[in-house]
């Protein structure tokens, strides 16, 4: 799994080219500077829309705090179980097979795989929602948008069956255009702070988006799977401590990289809900560039950013092809999975798995059909957000079991993996139960492929495994019937 994100990490950090030519122990900055690169994505770009939607600035605020201590606790979850389990080199995949068995390593190895395409789809929405506001006028159909969507996506297919590892060229492009933007944001946006549009009045009760009624616990809770999406790749550093100086330096990497992406994701928020009035931050297509172009940039800093924001979106749904594809390769080569998706070619790609990917991201590409590419973009991120809660929580629970399990464990590590466990359980809960649902679908198809492993293995499912399979496939039944005779509106 260590081979997995260092080749996931090639496409989002500049230095990765660095760091392949140092020794195999990476010090304090190097790692914390992958951990940045993991996390900072699209989100970052979209954030202030997102958030203003479902509420108040201090709302928001209050949201950022509580969901970076949840963020820090599942990352000192990775960095314990890292420094514990050190022979465990496939990261969530291997601590949830590890604690509970082939079945909930199959479906934390499903849920990641999942998040990859998903992420991936959140990537060309977002690429096609910013360029039909460059556009204007003149913005793309629905059906341009998926054709021209479709021939990325299968271009990079073609792209990853020739074996094409590094990309330094685009990696180094890529990045600057994330990280100019957002300093350019940042930097130039304090001169447009207003406080009375900060705090505005009532936000305890009222959205002022939309007028809606609400609560400060209600805004907190809507919030977070946007909160939580924006630190999606938190275990990167984990996963790369074998390679480490020492886990000290694991762990002080962890802690910074995560208070800085909390402290960039806050000031961004901050400045772009402190600058523009809520109904039109919320109206906006892209509300970064709406701030940089209020700024003594004028048009040209709105152009910046949806450049920045096209050029990064691209060039990280490749990684998110790579890491979803690399995730499914190594539970299969582990006999979780079907023995076919290990296939790989002379060039070691994994071709069926890739293959499989693309296929499934081109099915959901359809979402992008709708008009309404906000809502889409939105889905996708939340049900990513849902697939992806499974497996952290899982990891969670077998920190708590590796914890309780030692007999002069120290009390602070009990003390963590309690609270990253009960942080993934809130946020499951905070995404929605709509998503819930759909996640359960998800897990239930996967429940065949996880069958059709066991078959070439020889194996038989357990008793327990059974039953589960049993029950999660009625539960996806039942909630398909429901969803189509609209019983239950998606």
């Amino acid at each position: 799994m260590v081979k997995q994100h260092l080749i996931f990490s090639i496409f989002v950090v500049p230095t990765f080219p660095l760091i392949m030519k140092q020794q195999k122990q990476l010090g304090l900055w190097l790692l914390v500077f992958v951990s940045l690169g993991s996390m900072i994505g699209s989100g970052i770009f979209n954030s202030p829309k997102d958030l203003i939607h479902v509420a108040n600035p201090m709302g928001t605020l209050a949201t950022w705090i509580f969901g970076g201590i949840g963020a820090l606790m599942l990352a000192l979850v990775f960095i314990y179980l890292s420094a514990k389990k050190p022979e465990l080199k496939s990261g969530i995949y291997a601590y949830a097979r590890d604690g509970f068995g082939d079945y909930m390593g199959f479906n934390s190895a499903w849920g990641y795989w999942s998040l990859g395409w998903l992420g991936n789809i959140s990537y060309l929405v977002l690429f096609f929602k910013t360029l039909n506001d460059l556009l204007g006028e003149h913005a793309l159909s629905p059906l341009t948008c998926f054709i021209l969507g479709s021939a990325i996506l299968w271009f990079y297919y073609f792209i990853l069956l020739s074996g094409i590892r590094e990309g330094a060229i685009l990696n180094f492009v890529v990045t600057i255009a994330k990280l100019m933007p957002i300093a350019l944001v940042i930097l130039l946006g304090f001169s447009l702070v207003d406080n009375e549009v900060f705090n505005v009045p009532d936000w305890q009760t009222k959205l002022a988006s939309s007028g809606k009624s609400t609560t400060p616990l209600l805004q907190v809770k809507d919030a977070m799977a946007v909160v939580l999406w924006c630190f999606v790749g938190i275990e990167a550093a984990s996963v790369l401590s074998g390679r480490a100086k020492s886990q000290q330096v694991v762990r002080r990497a962890i802690i910074i990289s995560v208070l800085s992406v909390l402290g960039i994701y806050m000031l961004v928020t901050f400045v772009a809900m402190a600058s523009i009035p809520a109904k039109e931050l919320a109206a906006s297509d892209t509300p970064l560039s709406l701030v940089l172009g209020k700024t003594t940039i004028g048009a040209a800093g709105s152009l910046i950013v949806q450049a920045g924001i096209m050029i990064s979106v691209l060039g990280a749904s490749l990684s998110w092809i790579l890491l979803s594809v690399e995730t499914m390769y190594a539970a299969a080569r582990e006999g979780v999975m079907p023995k076919i998706l290990a296939k790989v070619n002379k060039k070691q790609t994994p071709v069926n798995a890739l293959l499989l990917t693309q296929l499934f991201t081109q099915l959901f590409l359809l979402s992008i059909l709708s008009p309404a590419l906000n809502e889409t973009y939105l889905a996708a991120i939340t049900i990513g957000t849902t697939m992806v809660l499974i497996p952290y929580l899982l990891s969670s629970l077998y920190a708590v079991k590796v914890s309780f399990g030692g007999r002069h464990e120290k009390s602070i590590y009990k003390l963590i993996a309690i609270l990253g466990t009960l942080y993934a359980v809130y946020v499951i809960y905070a995404v929605g139960i709509k998503y819930l649902f759909l996640s359960i679908i998800f897990y239930a198809i996967g429940a065949f492929v996880f069958l059709k492993g066991r078959q070439e293995q020889k194996q038989k499912p357990k008793q327990w495994e059974w039953a589960f399979i049993l029950i999660l496939i009625a539960a996806a039944i039942t909630l398909t019937v429901l969803i189509l005779t609209g019983k239950i509106v998606i």
